[in-house]
């Protein structure tokens, strides 16, 4: 490789390296990035996805109004084992909410999928 073509190369590459370095982020720049990192999953809140419910097991305090939202492609209840409360079909993209004014401990599932189970506490 010839002397010119190499410190050519050096010259491109440095000049590169120091407008690479003098960049920084700016939030009021057309071309800040617009990625939101991932927040926490909302307190008192299930999410139904992959045919689970998450939390599998939630604890709340006596009053507390939990909701259900169906991130599933399929339509699902949440649904107190004895009864007790039922949201109803919940369809993809949907919410119900339950306040639980009682204290106790609620196993419940899903009536179209029995298969899918998870627990309630209320404190």
């Amino acid at each position: 490789m010839s002397r010119l073509r190499i410190t050519s190369i050096l010259v491109l590459s440095s000049a590169f390296l120091l407008i690479l370095a003098g960049c920084k982020s700016d939030s009021s720049s057309p071309y800040a990035s617009s990625y939101t990192a991932p927040t926490a999953a909302q307190p008192n809140a299930v999410a139904i996805a992959n045919m689970t419910f998450g939390p599998g097991t939630l604890t709340v305090a006596k009053g507390t109004t939990v909701k259900f939202t169906n991130d599933d492609t399929m339509t699902h209840t949440a649904t107190s084992d004895n009864g007790a409360w039922d949201t109803g079909n919940i369809a993809y993209g949907g919410s119900k909410v339950i306040t639980f004014a009682t204290a106790g401990t609620f196993p419940y599932h899903c009536t179209q999928h029995p298969s899918m189970k998870a627990t309630i506490i209320v404190q």
